[in-house]
């Protein structure tokens, strides 16, 4: 047994090296040093590494972010051919931002949803909801987006809601709309730490789509109620302020 002791040693010692060239990959991902990671440690790294899948999924992921999505594909593609078992909800993820980057977001849904399916994270979530609005599917949209504010993340945050009350806007279901818009508020109110206001924009936004809605239904009041809400919260905010001013020349 001791013979093996050299080899295990030096086995351990390469997967060390390994292990810190992917985390140095990782860590400029996430403090988007992209171009770097594209140009310089994604090939060294694929150079180095050839046989190591999550090598090319991490090449794949910065070129994607440098907007390379052909190259990104192939690097996608060969870290899917390499890895083993069932396809990690990653690969997944990307291969959907992949589909819908390059214009065909209907192929994009199956792996983004499968991808929130297994993993439930929110971002996966808000993809899968980005796409299927782009595709049109709005139906499966409303559902996406309705997952993410389920997600542990998503009940802190106004973003799914505020995008289920846009869309709503859209199809017209206006009174599903205004409570879609007032449960963001509400999400905000409940979780806002005392210093985001004023300057979250989607809690602008929020009271601008409510006072949207209110004007289509007739309900002028409701409506410079809630622009006047959003420009409290953004005295800068333009789309309020216009709304405002068409209102005080169409109602004098």
């Amino acid at each position: 047994m001791l013979r093996f002791a050299p080899i295990l040693v030096v086995l351990l010692v390469q997967l060390a090296f390994a292990q810190s060239a992917f985390t140095q990959m990782q860590d400029l991902l996430d403090r988007g040093y992209y171009n770097s990671a594209a140009q310089l440690n994604g090939p060294e790294l694929v150079k180095t590494y050839p046989d190591q899948p999550n090598a090319h999924y991490l090449f794949a992921e910065a070129l994607y972010l440098t907007g390379n999505v052909s190259g990104a594909q192939t690097q996608l593609d060969a870290a899917t051919k390499l890895a083993q078992g069932e396809p990690d909800p990653r690969y997944l993820h990307l291969n959907g931002l992949l589909k819908a980057a390059d214009g065909d977001p209907s192929a994009a849904l199956t792996p983004l949803r499968t991808a929130f399916m297994r993993t439930q994270d929110y971002a996966y979530a808000m993809d899968w909801g980005r796409a299927a609005w782009q595709a049109g599917s709005f139906d499966e949209a409303l559902q996406a987006f309705q997952a993410a504010a389920g997600t542990d993340a998503g009940k802190t945050t106004m973003w799914p809601l505020l995008d289920q009350g846009r869309i709503l806007i859209y199809l017209g279901r206006y009174q599903d709309a205004i409570q879609k818009l007032n449960d963001a508020i509400d999400v905000f109110d409940a979780t806002d730490p005392g210093g985001a206001r004023p300057g979250s924009p989607a809690y602008v936004e929020a009271f601008y789509r409510l006072g949207q809605v209110y004007e289509k239904l007739g309900n002028v009041g409701q409506a410079e109620t809630n622009y006047r809400s959003a420009r409290t919260a953004d005295p800068n905010y333009a789309p309020a302020i216009d709304a405002l001013d068409r209102l005080s020349r169409s109602f004098p």
